[in-house]
């Protein structure tokens, strides 16, 4: 029982680290996208992915409405810091 909740809370962890590391790396990529010059460095790290509900799914029921939606957005940088704390993890 004890060994399940240890890797319960590892992979909880690992799960958050993962998520942490890609939004700081959507952050980075971001401002390098805004700091670097036009070429193709710039279109490399400003150019993102986004998949999820666009537009949000809407249930109208006269009284109330419900509305549901979300977008990720993923750029290289993201994936770079993901991948890096996917290692890190692995490593500590």
């Amino acid at each position: 029982m004890l060994i399940r909740d240890e890797r319960r809370r590892q992979s909880r962890f690992a799960f958050f680290f993962i998520v942490v590391a890609g939004v700081l790396g959507n952050l980075v990529g971001i401002f390098l996208g805004a700091v670097l010059p036009d070429g193709s460095f710039h279109d490399l790290v400003s150019k993102s992915l986004a998949f999820g509900l666009d537009p949000p799914f809407r249930l109208d029921l006269w009284i109330v409405t419900f509305s549901v939606g979300f977008v990720v957005r993923l750029n290289s940088c993201s994936f770079l810091f993901m991948f890096l704390a996917l290692l890190l993890h692995k490593r500590v």
